[in-house]
């Protein structure tokens, strides 16, 4: 256990032995809450909005099948967008 103190502007040090086992990186974002009396810090991801839809579920659900067919095997890669085009037009 650390102890920190509160500093001016009401700013805290996240101890060396912590910032290293969480990974904490100079501009990391952390979700700040308080359940019976105890300030509980997460760390988090924050994702730009245009970015979003990549995490939906239903995206994560076609990324997953992606893998599962590219570990089969069962895909196609092409050199050239042309390449692509034409094979799916046939």
């Amino acid at each position: 256990m650390s102890l920190v103190k509160v500093k001016s502007k009401y700013q805290i040090v996240i101890p060396e032995d912590v910032r290293k086992k969480l990974h904490v990186e100079i501009g990391d974002t952390f979700e700040l809450e308080e359940k019976d009396g105890v300030l509980i810090a997460k760390p988090v991801i924050v994702i730009d909005k245009s970015q979003a839809y990549f995490w939906t579920e239903e995206w994560q659900k076609g990324e997953k099948e992606a893998e599962e067919a590219k570990k089969k095997g069962k895909f196609k890669e092409f050199d050239e967008a042309a390449e692509a085009i034409k094979w799916l037009k046939s």
